[in-house]
């Protein structure tokens, strides 16, 4: 009992099936026995070479019979297989009555054993196979032909040869050996199909099939030539195939099998294939003989051919895959640094000084304190944001590369200012929200002008890349240059220059209601003040123009936030409140400008300013504006909250107007509209 509890590990096995598969096994190892014994005496014992004989078939069909029927899982496999072992006992029940009881009732019996192993394996072979590739389909088919040519070689032939007449007899004496042939044929097929990597009931099957093909095998050629005689070991081969079958019935279910092909397995198919279908055609060019093994061996080497021109494919896919892999930065997308390396160096020998490329090395600010505070996973989706934005904002022609940690490059085509395009590429590295702002310092290189070599272009982008980054941070330089900023949009419209202090004053209030931090606090405020500096680069007669804008002149006046992103972002330390202003005339819903940009997506600094930009123009008067009143202004804020304003800010800020001491403002002549920023 301890081996069946090693061979048959189900724990839904029946203590019957057990002691029923051990006598089974005590009763083919007898049959063995008796057949040794007797083998020299020449003699047959009707109670082993019979009745045991009959008994074993039934017990074994029995066994196959219970599995299909009691257990769920491969029940149809397992009564075919059931079936085709019954099918196989009632002609030998019938042969041992009486050999010349219906004999052609007999040999059907015989046959209809293959029918349902056939139906068997299909249905086992179906519940573990996955999708393999189609190298290992044609591996299976080139297997399947050459052990076919093998057999029809081997035994077909032979048989064929040495069978005389026709009828009925002759026709199922040509039938088992083409039966044969072909159960060992789909065997190895799908043996071959899964990489030989099968479970334990399948690989039994094979096993028992195999035993039973070898004993067909031996005793139709032996019967052939006349000199099969009962009572040899050989009859007990069949025995042991049918016992093989039983156990493999009660084996636990392995499943489907992975993608586990080993080397070996893949390489030795197609070769032992080859080899078998060439010693065919070797042996049939000797005998001088054509017939159904010469072209099964032919179409196995077809199948061969096949599979190594799939195999050359699939090769190719995956060199051309692992080179992509190895040149893509896994995070990003983006290309990595051996990327970077190969694209620099064909750059740097394309480049002239006519026709320079442009090489940017940017380093974000902030990402560290952003890991720190939100967590890897979210800093990791930063650098993914990041990196498509650089990527979609350098265009088709650019390339852009990440180097590792907060370090991403851009190698570009010069079509304009290349302080104006490093700018613009820099400025889509930048992000902010709540508790933090992300931005990025870069050095910039003309490929053919400052450098001639991939590593100078390196050295030069670092060292610009680490001047910048100490000049940010001289935060003093800030005031400077906001005061130099306000300075000239007074002297250009002292009018917008006292709008832009309200709009401050407004954003401070509402800033410190909502907690941010002084830094944030400070860039809010100088955002707010300059958020207009681009109106500096605005005809008058646009700003000024008394009636509605056409539609070039919109498209002009809404270039001013990039304007003015572009002339504060020429200092260093102001490059954060640059991403600011650009984004000042974004909407909440998506259909502001320039960039589209939505809900959160919108920098936080932002969203407060276009409400106090909004409100602060709503409540003052303008050549094409009259003023509205508080209430007005209030109440046109609450409706575009949610459309055009951050719902939650725009809370925030009329608890705040509403709190503070305020002017009585002149009666409005126009009520209701969308609310909208001065020009």
């Amino acid at each position: 009992m301890s081996f069946l509890k090693r061979a048959l590990p189900r724990p839904d096995t029946p203590a019957w099936i057990k002691y029923l598969l051990a006598a089974l096994a005590i009763m083919v190892l007898a049959h063995l026995a008796h057949s040794v014994l007797v083998l020299g005496w020449g003699a047959t014992d009707r109670l082993f070479d019979d009745w045991l004989y009959d008994a074993v078939m039934v017990g074994c069909a029995t066994v196959c019979l219970a599995r299909g029927l009691t257990v769920a899982t491969a029940k149809f496999a397992w009564l075919a297989l059931g079936f085709s072992l019954s099918c196989d006992a009632a002609g030998e029940v019938m042969s041992s009555i009486s050999e010349s009881l219906a004999p052609n009732v007999q040999r059907g019996l015989y046959l209809c054993f293959y029918l349902g192993a056939y139906v068997a394996i299909v249905l086992l072979a179906r519940r573990r196979l996955t999708h393999p590739r189609a190298s290992l389909w044609l591996d299976g088919l080139a297997g399947m032909l050459a052990v076919g040519a093998l057999g029809c070689s081997a035994l077909f032939v032979p048989v064929l040869a040495a069978t005389h007449g026709g009828g009925v007899a002759a026709a199922f004496n040509l039938a088992y050996p083409l039966a044969d042939v072909l159960l060992v044929a789909a065997v190895v097929g799908i043996l071959t199909v899964a990489g030989w990597q099968v479970d334990r009931p399948f690989a039994l099957i094979a096993l028992g099939f195999a035993v039973t093909a070898v004993a067909d095998g031996f005793f139709l050629y032996m019967e052939a030539h006349g000199g099969y005689t009962a009572g040899t070991p050989l009859d007990t081969l069949w025995l042991l195939g049918a016992l093989i079958l039983a156990c493999a019935a009660w084996q636990p279910d392995g499943g489907r099998v992975r993608e586990r092909y080993t080397l070996v397995a893949v390489i030795a198919a197609p070769v032992v294939a080859g080899a078998i279908a060439i010693a065919v055609l070797v042996e049939g060019g000797v005998e001088g003989a054509l017939g159904p093994s010469i072209w099964l061996a032919v179409a196995a080497l077809v199948a061969v051919l096949l599979r190594l021109l799939v195999t050359s494919a699939e090769n190719v896919r995956l060199i051309a895959s692992s080179s992509e892999l190895a040149n893509r930065d896994a995070l990003t997308g983006l290309g990595n640094r051996r990327a970077l390396f190969n694209d620099l160096r064909l750059a740097v020998a394309e480049a002239t000084a006519w026709h320079p490329r442009l090489f940017l090395l940017f380093d974000l600010n902030g990402f560290k304190h952003y890991n720190d505070t939100f967590g890897h996973p979210a800093g990791d989706a930063l650098l993914q944001r990041l990196g498509s934005r650089l990527d979609r904002r350098a265009g088709p022609g650019g390339l852009t590369y990440r180097l590792g940690g907060d370090e991403f490059c851009a190698l570009l085509q010069v079509t304009g200012d290349p302080a104006e395009l490093a700018g613009d590429l820099a400025g889509a590295l930048l992000e902010s929200g709540e508790h933090f702002t992300i931005g990025a310092c870069y050095g910039e290189v003309l490929l053919g002008r400052e450098a001639h070599s991939a590593e100078e272009a390196l050295r030069i982008a670092d060292q610009r890349l680490y001047a910048q980054k100490l000049l940010s941070a001289r935060r003093p330089a800030s005031q400077e240059w906001r005061d130099v900023l306000l300075g000239l949009l007074r002297e250009r419209d002292p009018e917008l220059d006292t709008h832009v202090h309200e709009v401050a004053a407004l954003a401070r209030g509402v800033g410190e209601r909502l907690g941010l931090a002084a830094e944030d606090l400070a860039d809010l405020v100088a955002a707010a003040e300059l958020h207009d500096i681009g109106k500096a680069a605005i005809p008058d007669a646009i700003l000024d123009k008394p009636t509605a804008l056409d539609r070039e002149e919109r498209a002009f006046i809404e270039r001013h936030t990039i304007i003015g992103e572009r002339i504060i972002a020429s200092a260093p330390s102001l490059r954060p409140i640059a991403t600011l202003v650009r984004a000042t005339h974004e909407r909440y819903d998506g259909r502001g400008y320039p960039d589209r940009l939505s809900g959160e997506q919108i920098p936080l600094a932002a969203r407060i300013i276009a409400i106090c930009d909004a409100y602060q123009a709503m409540t003052s008067n303008r050549g094409y504006w009259d003023a509205m009143t508080e209430q007005q202004a209030r109440a046109e804020l609450r409706r575009c909250a949610g459309s055009q304003f951050d719902p939650r800010i725009t809370r925030v800020f009329l608890d705040f107007v509403a709190s503070r001491a305020s002017e009585p403002r002149r009666p409005s002549m126009r009520a209701g509209g969308t609310p909208r920023p001065a020009r």
